[in-house]
């Protein structure tokens, strides 16, 4: 687990333009992130650098919270699914939205990024909601994961590069365990489809949900993915 203490906190917070956004849970129940205010402006800055001849591996999509993570934490605070005996794994926390509903609803979350200033933000933003020790971050790499495996795997906005469908279907393998869940917020993106395929070819049976979320004056259809690993092995 990673610990920030209160000084590397202000830094990080220091470097961005942030402002609070609230996101309804359910009635009577909401949370508050902080997300950076124009997430444009760090891909121009992003930009400025690779003209400069630096190589950009890391965009910043963790930055602001998207539709997909806030129909996610809404569809999880419904009730959709049981309390998980195991700490519930988030991968690509961003800003920790999804990872912070679980935890409100008395989970234990371990929200993991490969992107320390998202990591750092997560924390703030479980530290602000008040999940207190219930609600954890680690640094992650889908290339080598690591980690203890669990029942219940959570994200959003994973499957928008195909590239990058075996690394998620690696960690599955290396972190879900045999009979576990991941479940996968998407707006419907074409890509999700070949992530959908890859997974059913390996054994896992899959149920989707939409769910309309309205987000920043407009109204979107968000697929909720569920994949249910096989109790016997993965079918590689």
């Amino acid at each position: 687990m990673k610990a920030f203490t209160p000084r590397e906190v202000r830094r990080t917070l220091a470097k961005y333009d942030l402002h609070t956004v609230r996101v309804e849970l359910s009635a009577g129940v909401a949370v508050e992130v902080v997300e950076v205010r124009d997430a444009y402006s760090l891909l121009d800055a992003l930009a400025a650098r690779e003209q400069a001849g630096r190589q950009i591996r890391r965009f910043p999509y963790w930055a602001e919270i998207w539709p997909a993570a806030a129909a996610l934490a809404r569809w999880l605070h419904q009730g959709h699914l049981t309390r998980p005996a195991t700490p519930v794994l988030e991968l690509g926390c961003g800003l920790g939205l999804a990872g912070v509903s679980g935890a409100l609803l008395g989970w234990t979350v371990e929200a993991t990024d490969y992107v320390e200033d998202a990591l750092v933000l997560a924390a703030h933003n479980g530290s602000r909601n008040g999940v207190g020790a219930s609600h954890r971050v680690r640094y992650l790499d889908w290339a080598t994961p690591t980690g203890t495996p669990t029942r219940l795997i959570i994200g959003s906005d994973l499957a928008y590069e195909k590239a990058n469908h075996a690394l998620l279907a690696r960690v599955l393998r290396e972190l879900l365990v045999p009979g576990g869940v991941f479940c996968l917020g998407d707006p419907g993106r074409p890509t999700a489809r070949a992530l959908v395929d890859l997974l059913r070819s390996q054994g896992y049976q899959h149920e989707v949900d939409t769910v309309a979320q309205r987000w920043k004056d407009l109204d979107h259809r968000i697929d909720i993915h569920r994949f249910h690993r096989p109790a016997g092995r993965l079918n590689l």
